[in-house]
Parts: structure tokens; C-alpha cells; sequence
């Protein structure tokens, strides 16, 4: 029969990490990847930068809101789906994205966010206003609310986000 301490020997041996020894790539955690907010050569609507210069998303985090303008070129077709707007905002796994696609009265049910949201109705020039809500991992969460600006070539995606802790 082995002792105690050869028997702990034998556990640590077998819990051993296999890859003890060898360099690991270094990993980020999908809570600090950021995505694309804005794309090169693509200004951001007045509204938006007035909107968001005090303004903060009301969580376990206070985060401020970051105004967004992406190209869209498919604006023709409205707002993107789940699929293409993980593209938009370079996901790292767009096909498999934790995105959900609320309307902004759910979204903001208290009315705490109007400034906001009427701000990116401004920008959009009344076009449909949508929610993204796309989990990072974790109790982390991004909301966007964007609508379109333009159409065709030179269209855009507009909006404003914020993160959200939710424990």
C-alpha cells in the first residue's frame, strides 16, 4: 500500500499540464477583443458626437457610449442581419456570434436612452433604428444601436455603442 505523500506524488504527476515546458500562443479573451467601431474615410454624423460626448449605457460598469460609422454598402436592403452585421464589426467568429436583434423600445424600456436613440434617428434621417446586442463573453455584452445614412456606394451604418456588464 503507497502513503499518503506518494499517492499526492502520483495526483500532481497525472494533473500535470502535458504542455508544461513548451511556449503557448498568448490567447485574448473574446472580453478584451474590440471590435471595429468606425472605418477609415468614414465620418461620424454631428448627432452622434454631440450625443455621446455625456453620455453613458447604465450597468454593473458605467460604460460611455462610442459613436460608430461603418460602410454599407448593401444599405439598399436595410439593416444587416446577424451574420452580416458580425462581419461589419470584424467578429472572429461571425458565423457562430452571440448577436441578438432587439427594437429600441425594448430595449430601452424606461426611456433613460431617448437622447440617444432620437440622436440616431437624426442621423439616419428617420431611416429603421435597430439594437445589436452582441455578447463578448462572460457577463459582457455590447449593445449598438444603429440605423443607415445614404444609400448605394458611399452608404453607411451609423449608430452609437456601449458595453455592458450584467451579472
Amino acid at each position: 500500500m503507497a502513503s499518503d505523500e506518494d499517492y499526492m506524488s502520483f495526483l500532481d504527476k497525472a494533473n500535470k499540464d502535458p504542455s508544461e515546458g513548451y511556449a503557448k500562443p498568448q490567447e485574448i479573451s473574446s472580453a478584451k477583443r474590440q471590435f471595429k467601431t468606425t472605418d477609415r474615410g468614414v465620418d461620424i454624423p454631428e448627432p452622434l458626437v454631440q450625443a455621446t460626448q455625456d453620455a453613458y449605457y447604465v450597468s454593473d460598469a458605467d460604460e460611455p457610449f462610442e459613436p460608430v460609422a461603418l460602410s454599407w454598402d448593401e444599405s439598399g436592403k436595410g439593416l444587416p442581419d446577424e451574420v452580416e452585421f458580425a462581419k461589419l464589426i470584424n467578429h472572429w467568429e461571425p458565423t457562430e456570434a452571440e448577436i441578438e436583434i432587439l427594437d429600441p423600445v425594448d430595449w430601452d424600456t424606461t426611456g433613460q436612452y431617448k437622447h440617444v436613440i432620437d440622436a440616431v434617428r437624426k442621423a439616419g434621417a428617420g431611416n429603421d433604428v435597430r439594437v445589436y446586442r452582441v455578447a463578448k463573453g462572460g457577463v459582457r455584452a455590447e449593445y449598438w444601436l444603429v440605423t443607415t445614412e445614404g444609400k448605394g456606394k458611399g452608404a453607411k451604418l451609423v449608430g452609437v455603442k456601449a458595453l455592458s456588464v450584467e451579472s
